[in-house]
């Protein structure tokens, strides 16, 4: 038989070699330790402009990731610190526009992503119907539609101080400025009796869906007093416009060369 002294020591290096574990292979390569995970971000950036002319958009809201900036005049947006790798939508709004959105993903530091917006209107369509209005509101020798003559000057209104334009003013033809607007179209109204205002050749230069300038043909035909005297007077003028809220408003008049006939 074993004597008991044999058995306990050989239980005790037993529980020696389990408590300590397997024996290390000196030549087994320890493991690499686990590389902490970097988070990357970059930036996302673009200019708004108009579909149809390619010209920016200024004012154009644009959101990402619930954060919402203004175009710049220049049509910029740029947002910061957007983490690589993920879905994002880009959201752009503008109440003469329609709404845009894109989707996309960033894995690298500069993300450009440029919008071409598509107007609600077309420019060129309204600025026609601006002029036909204008003639007919005119036309009328109504005094009840002085204040609608007067809605279509912007507030900041102001003719050129050229020659032909001055003397244009002079002659009762065209509103100095906006405070002289009703006071002309008045005067106008009260001496003749009959009036043609013909907008021809119209030109139209179109910013965006809220600048545009127009260049036109301009032939007033008008008989003046009780002897109705014929007027005549042909013009080539030209136009600048801004939309404020939804309408459009000329913002200033010149007349480019004019031609007057007593």
């Amino acid at each position: 038989m074993i004597p008991f002294k044999r058995i306990a020591l050989l239980f005790l290096c037993l529980a020696y070699i389990f408590a300590c574990g397997k024996t290390e292979d000196p030549l087994e390569p320890e493991p690499e330790p686990e590389k902490p995970v970097v988070l990357e971000y970059g930036t996302v950036s673009g200019i708004v402009t108009d579909a149809g002319t390619g010209n920016p958009i200024p004012g154009a809201t644009v959101t990402l990731l619930e954060v919402s900036v203004e175009t710049g005049i220049d049509g910029s947006y740029a947002f910061q610190n957007i983490l690589y790798g993920d879905t994002h939508t880009l959201m752009v709004e503008d109440v003469d526009y329609k709404p845009y959105s894109e989707s996309f993903g960033i894995d690298q530091e500069r993300l450009v992503v440029n919008i071409a917006l598509e107007p609600l209107k077309d420019p060129e369509v309204e600025a026609h119907e601006f002029f036909d209005n204008f003639s007919d509101l005119l036309e009328s020798l109504d005094v009840e539609n002085i204040e609608a003559i007067e809605a279509l000057f912007s507030e900041t209104y102001v003719a050129a101080d050229d020659a032909a334009t001055l003397f244009g003013v002079a002659s009762g033809i065209i509103p100095e400025n906006y405070d002289d607007v009703i006071p002309a179209i008045t005067q106008l109204f009260e001496e003749y009796v009959s009036l043609e205002f013909l907008f021809t050749g119209i030109e139209i230069d179109v910013t965006h869906a809220r600048k545009m300038a127009v260049t036109l043909r301009l032939d007033v035909i008008a008989e003046k007093g009780e002897q109705r005297d014929l007027r005549e007077l042909k013009a080539h003028c030209h136009f600048e416009f801004r939309r404020e809220g939804a309408d459009w408003k000329i913002v200033y008049w010149q007349l480019l060369e004019l031609d007057l006939r007593l």
